[in-house]
């Protein structure tokens, strides 16, 4: 798989098989949620990331000669042992997809398109899921799930951890034909270029998680 670059506030458009359908409930904010390779910490500490203003992920994605942008809903927990990362889950709330760079029925246009099974099907995937597995205090490494697609995905993050708040920031890109959305994609199909969309979709997350 490609390269992931990430910094932590979601960009754009919005991984292989064996792993479960992501919970379209709210996600379990407890340490059985939180396993570091199956073995849970005594001292974990969980900090929760709730669905509100602190938390923005705005995706961005591209075709010729013009691009789009908007946000996605997400809320989750990440668990800290003696100061360092260990272990989270977000949730992303694909029905949420919210296109900012447009109003009208332009805007309800491509939001219907995004939602639809071109493209994340939200009636059958409602969420995506982030399953954190480590942080070494520059890469966060994780399982990133999308249409029961899972992926291992590697990129760059700054946290800023304290007593009773974590606060992360992240700037990354997918393929996102790795996820089985080939709506468009010049890879798949024969297209005009007028009709090509990018493979590459990008995120931009500012997350807060509170104790």
């Amino acid at each position: 798989m490609k390269r992931i670059i990430l910094s932590f506030l979601p960009i754009l458009i919005f991984c292989a098989c064996g792993t479960e359908k992501p919970d379209s409930k709210d996600p379990i904010l407890n340490k059985n949620s939180l396993k570091t390779n199956e073995i849970i910490e005594k001292d974990l500490i969980i900090f929760k990331v709730k669905k509100d203003s602190l938390n923005s992920l705005i995706w961005k994605g591209s075709a010729l000669g013009k691009s789009h942008f908007g946000t996605v809903d997400f809320e989750g927990s990440l668990g800290l042992s003696k100061g360092k990362l260990l272990s989270g889950l977000l949730i992303f709330d694909m029905r949420t997809i919210n296109t900012q760079d447009l109003n009208g029925r332009s805007k309800e246009k491509l939001d219907n398109h995004l939602k639809d099974e071109d493209f994340f099907n939200v009636k059958e995937f409602p969420s995506a899921q982030l399953s954190i597995k480590s942080f070494d205090g520059k890469n966060l490494i994780g399982d990133l799930t999308i249409k029961e697609i899972t992926r291992e995905i590697t990129f760059p993050a700054s946290l800023d951890v304290k007593s009773n708040s974590i606060i992360g920031k992240a700037n990354f890109s997918i393929d996102r034909t790795d996820y089985g959305i080939l709506y468009g994609s010049s890879n798949f199909f024969d297209l005009a270029k007028d009709r090509i969309i990018s493979d590459k979709i990008n995120f931009n997350v500012s997350i807060k998680a509170i104790q």
